[in-house]
C-alpha cells in the first residue's frame, strides 16, 4: 500500500492536475494554520496576536535572509536536470549550517547591543532565542522542499506543508488551552511543527537520492549562489514588501496595532491561494518547457486567475466584517476597514505572482528583484506618511498601491521577455 501510494505521489501529472491539487491542499494546509492563529488570538488578545506575528515573521525574514538564494536555484536546476539530487542535498546541508551559524552572531549582536529592544519592542530574549532554535529547522525544511518542488512532485510537496499545519493546530491547543504559558507557549508550538516539518521533508527528500552529509563542493555552491542570487534579492525585497508595514506598526501603533492589521492582512492573503498554486507549478514548468508554449500558456492562465481573485475579493469584502466579529470576537473588529483596502491590491498581486514565477522559470529572475526593489521603496515612504495619520488603514492603503505598482511592471516585463523570444524563434 505504501509503495503505490508512494508511486502515485511520483506522477507529475498535467498542468491543470498540478494546479488543482496545489490549490486544494495549499488551501487546506492554511485554513488550519487559520485555525491555529485564531486560537491564539481568542485567547492571547490583540497584544498576544500581534506579539505571535512578531515573532513568526522574525523566523521568516531571517531564513530568507540567510538562504541566499539556494532554494529557488534548487528549483530551477532540478527542472532543467543541471544538477543531481545528492549534490543539492549536500550543498543544502552545508549553506543551511553556515547560515545558523551566522543566524546566532546577528542574533547575539541584536541583544547583546540592546537593538533588538528597539527594533521589536514587545518581544521579550527569551522568545527571539526560540526564534534561533526554529532557524535551521524551518531553513533546511524549506531547502527540502524546493527540491521536490524541482521534481515537480507538486501533491507530496503539499501535503507536507499539511502536516506541518496540523501539528502546530495540535501544538497550539496542547499549550494554549491545556498548559497556558502565553505566547512562549505558542512560540514552543512553532517550534515543535518546524522540527517534526523538518523532519519529514528530509526524509522524502532522502527517498529521491538525497545525501544530508554537509560537502564543501565549490562548483556546485557556486552555481547555486550565481544563479540564486538574481532572484534572492526580489525574494527578500518581495518579503519587506509584504512584511515591513508589520514592523512599521509597531514602532508608530504598538503591538496591539499588529495584532489588529495582521487579521486584515491574514484574511486578504487567503485569496492569494490560487494564485500561489499558479505560481508554485509554473515556476519549475516554465524552466522545462520551451518558449513557446509557455507564451500561449501564461496568459490564459493570468486571465483566469484575475477572475477568481477578484470574484474572491467581492465574497470577502461582504462577509468580512461579520467573519471578523464570530470568529476573532468584537476586539479585532477594525480589521475590517484595512481589509477593504488591502483588497484591490491582493488582486493586482495575485496577477503578478504568475507572471513573477514564470519570468524566474525563463531563467530571469533577477527582472522580479528589480521590480520588487521599487515596489519596496515606494512601500516605505508610504508607510512611513500614512501609518502616523492613518494608522493600521494607512500601511493597508501604501501596501495596495504598492502591490498594484508590481503588478504593471510585471506585465511590462513579461511583455518585453515574451515579445523578444516570440522575434527571436521566427524563421
Amino acid at each position: 500500500m505504501i509503495t503505490s501510494f508512494w508511486q502515485r505521489l511520483k506522477r507529475p501529472g498535467s498542468f491543470t492536475r498540478q494546479v488543482s491539487s496545489t490549490f486544494f491542499l495549499q488551501t487546506v494546509s492554511v485554513a488550519v494554520v487559520f485555525i491555529s492563529g485564531v486560537l491564539v488570538a481568542r485567547r492571547l488578545g490583540t497584544e498576544g496576536k500581534g506579539v505571535i506575528q512578531l515573532v513568526t515573521l522574525t523566523v521568516s525574514m531571517f531564513t530568507l535572509f540567510l538562504s541566499g538564494g539556494v532554494g529557488i536555484a534548487n528549483v530551477y536546476f532540478i527542472g532543467k536536470q543541471r544538477l543531481s539530487i545528492a549534490s543539492l542535498t549536500a550543498a543544502s546541508v552545508t549553506v543551511t549550517l553556515l547560515a545558523s551559524l551566522i543566524g546566532l552572531v546577528l542574533m547575539l549582536a541584536l541583544l547583546g547591543s540592546g537593538l533588538a529592544e528597539k527594533v521589536l519592542p514587545g518581544v521579550s530574549p527569551l522568545l527571539l532565542l526560540l526564534v534561533l532554535a526554529m532557524l535551521p529547522l524551518e531553513l533546511f525544511r524549506y531547502f527540502c522542499l524546493t527540491i521536490l518542488q524541482g521534481l515537480q512532485k507538486f501533491v507530496l510537496v503539499n501535503l507536507l506543508p499539511l502536516g506541518y499545519a496540523l501539528v502546530l493546530l495540535l501544538a497550539t491547543v496542547w499549550f494554549l488551552w491545556v498548559k497556558s504559558p502565553g505566547v512562549v507557549g505558542a512560540t514552543l508550538a512553532y517550534l515543535i511543527a518546524a522540527a517534526v516539518g523538518c523532519a519529514a521533508a528530509a526524509f522524502f527528500v532522502w527517498r529521491e537520492g538525497g545525501v544530508f552529509w554537509p560537502r564543501w563542493d565549490y562548483p556546485t555552491l557556486r552555481l547555486l549562489l550565481s544563479y540564486g542570487i538574481r532572484g534572492y534579492v526580489g525574494n527578500v525585497l518581495q518579503f519587506y514588501n509584504y512584511r515591513l508595514d508589520n514592523f512599521l506598526v509597531n514602532y508608530y501603533v504598538g503591538v496591539s496595532g499588529v495584532g489588529i492589521y495582521s487579521v486584515a492582512v491574514r484574511l486578504a492573503e487567503l485569496l492569494w491561494r490560487f494564485p500561489d498554486a499558479v505560481g508554485y507549478v509554473i515556476f519549475p514548468k516554465a524552466a522545462a518547457t520551451d518558449h513557446r508554449t509557455m507564451n500561449r500558456l501564461t496568459p490564459r492562465v493570468l486571465l483566469i486567475t484575475l477572475a477568481i481573485t477578484s470574484v474572491g475579493s467581492l465574497i470577502m469584502a461582504a462577509v468580512g466584517k461579520p467573519f471578523i466579529i464570530w470568529v476573532y470576537t468584537t476586539e479585532f473588529a477594525a480589521a475590517f476597514v484595512p481589509l477593504l483596502w488591502l483588497l484591490p491590491g491582493v488582486i493586482m498581486m495575485g496577477a503578478g505572482k504568475v507572471l513573477m514565477s514564470e519570468i524566474a522559470g525563463r531563467g530571469l529572475p533577477h527582472y522580479n528583484s528589480i521590480n520588487s526593489g521599487l515596489a519596496l521603496i515606494l512601500t516605505i515612504i508610504l508607510d512611513i506618511w500614512l501609518i502616523p495619520i492613518w494608522g493600521v488603514v494607512g500601511a493597508a492603503a501604501a501596501s495596495s498601491i504598492a502591490y498594484t505598482i508590481v503588478f504593471i511592471i510585471a506585465l511590462f516585463m513579461y511583455w518585453r521577455v515574451s515579445r523578444e523570444e516570440r522575434v527571436g524563434s521566427e524563421p
